[in-house]
């Protein structure tokens, strides 16, 4: 099971995979208030089941983006499609990103 921190992680990730620059932008795209998406992304906010569901159609993803440790398993598909291989590199080189800057965020 994924932290509420790795699920923020993973939010933002799918919002940059999906070209959401801001928070604003996902509510835009999703039934959910923006007060809702924002807090998603602090530590007050709690992602439910519903709320990631929703983010995960909203940016093309499976809801399994959200549940699973493992990004690759997440996303795999049996035929091993280019562009499944191409997103999870993306996918893998933003959260390495996310990661960084929570990181240097962290450390100042």
């Amino acid at each position: 099971m994924l932290t509420q921190d790795d699920i923020r992680r993973r939010i933002r990730a799918a919002m940059a995979l999906a070209g959401f620059t801001s928070w604003d932008q996902l509510a835009e795209n999703t039934d959910l208030s923006r007060s809702t998406v924002k807090d998603l992304g602090t530590s007050r906010g709690r992602a439910r089941e519903s709320h990631l569901r929703v983010i995960a159609a909203a940016c093309g993803l499976p809801y399994a983006w959200f549940t699973v440790a493992d990004i690759g398993a997440a996303i795999a598909r049996e035929d091993e499609d280019a562009s499944v291989l191409e997103r999870l590199e993306a996918v893998e080189r933003q959260v390495a990103a996310l990661l960084r800057r929570d990181r240097e965020r962290d450390a100042s």
